[in-house]
Formats: C-alpha cells, sequence, structure tokens
C-alpha cells in the first residue's frame, strides 16, 4: 500500500512529481472522493455540483493536478454525494488504482464514507491512496483535530484502518494550539508524529516513511526531537 498525504493540493510541484512518479503509472485509474465538504460550503445540489462536475473549479484543479504524471481527464472519476449511492460508489472504488480524498472536514468525510457504507471497500491494500489536509488526516485508524477556526476543541477521531502507529499535523505553521495537541498526542501514543507544513508531504511506502518538501519529525518514540 502506497500513502502520500500532503497539506494542500501540490501534487503537481515539480518536487512531488519527481518523488511521486514512481507510483503513478500513466494507465491508472483515479477516483476523486467528493465528500469532504463543510455543511456550510455549499448551499445546495447544484453548488455542489458546479464546483465538482466538468468545467467546475474544483474538477479543473484536480485534472490539471494529475497532468504531469500522463493521466488523462478521462480517467478520472468523481465520487459524487449527492447523484452516486452505495452501489455505484462501491463500482467507482474497485476499477480506480488511485483513491485521492480531497481537504476539508475530516469528521464529515467519514460521516459520509460510513453513510455510503464504503469504509470497508476504502481500505483495499492494492491501491495508491492520495490526500490533502483532512484528506491526509482520515488515512490513519486514529487522527487527531487541533483547534482551529473550523474545529473550536481538540478531538481524537477515528479514520480508515490504512495506517497506524504514526501521527501527523497538517498546516503545520508553529502555532501555539498546534504545539498544545501535539504534546497531548505525543503523551497518548509516544509514537512518531510528523509536521507537514503546506510546502511538504509525506510518503508512506509499504511502512516505509519518506519526508517531502519541509515536513519533518518532531516527536519520536522517546519525545520531541525538534
Amino acid at each position: 500500500m502506497i500513502n502520500i498525504l500532503m497539506s494542500r493540493g501540490i501534487l503537481n510541484k515539480p518536487f512531488m512529481v519527481q518523488e511521486v512518479n514512481q507510483y503513478i503509472k500513466k494507465t491508472d485509474k483515479v477516483l476523486i472522493i467528493a465528500f469532504s465538504f463543510f455543511e456550510h460550503q455549499f448551499k445546495d445540489e447544484k453548488t455542489y455540483l458546479d464546483f465538482y462536475s466538468p468545467g467546475g473549479e474544483y474538477y479543473i484543479k484536480m485534472v490539471e493536478a494529475f497532468i504531469p504524471y500522463g493521466i488523462s481527464e478521462n480517467q478520472i472519476e468523481f465520487l459524487y454525494y449527492y447523484k452516486d449511492d452505495t452501489k455505484t460508489a462501491i463500482q467507482k472504488i474497485e476499477r480506480a488504482d488511485i483513491i485521492y480524498f480531497p481537504g476539508g472536514s475530516p469528521i464529515q468525510m467519514m460521516n459520509r464514507i460510513h453513510e455510503y457504507k464504503i469504509k470497508d471497500a476504502l481500505e483495499s491494500p492494492n491501491k495508491v491512496f492520495i490526500g490533502s489536509s483532512a484528506g491526509a488526516m482520515i488515512q490513519f485508524d486514529h487522527y487527531h483535530i487541533s483547534k482551529d477556526n473550523e474545529h473550536p476543541k481538540f478531538s481524537y477521531e477515528e479514520g480508515l484502518n490504512l495506517i497506524s502507529g504514526i501521527s501527523i499535523e497538517v498546516h503545520y505553521r508553529r502555532r501555539k494550539k498546534q504545539k498544545s495537541a501535539l504534546r497531548k498526542v505525543n503523551r497518548a501514543y509516544h509514537h512518531p508524529i510528523i509536521a507537514i507544513p503546506d510546502e511538504g508531504a509525506v510518503i508512506i511506502d509499504h511502512e516505509i516513511v519518506k519526508l517531502l518538501g519541509n515536513a519533518f519529525v518532531m516527536y519520536g518514540k522517546k519525545g520531541v526531537i525538534r
């Protein structure tokens, strides 16, 4: 299993392409799980589909992200919250080689995954999983949420059973709230914690961890490193 974790959508940056190119084949089919939107983000189904459907802002962004890897538009599908059901969702997941989880709300994304009853289908060991921000967080069996504008309090949440024994902090900016959250995580788990600033990423290749850009290990098993 390959897991590619980012704080934001930098997949088409040159330093990312150089490292990620070995994991993406030109023949791969990509599925975007468009479940991460906040409830206040779209007022109705139409505004949601305008954003994610062909010609929409996010649709264009994702097509462009995969161009450096030789992936064409007709190889990219979206799993739509309003249009798909459990049956079509599982069919799309099964024919995809790459699963992409967008940023947004990790809690809402997991709630919708459970609503559609696709958690087991998404936990296939034979795919490449890519995620930005919330889409990186939910790849862990358990993840934490630091306090920010969208989340009024620190919390632990359950994600997908894809990665364990490690934690990440996305959008790391050395803020006091982030440092406080990571101290809690370190005390709770005593396992490695990787900070991922917006220009960083992490690749987990069958348990081998690769740090890209300005990502760094902040805590080891014995405590703080830097």
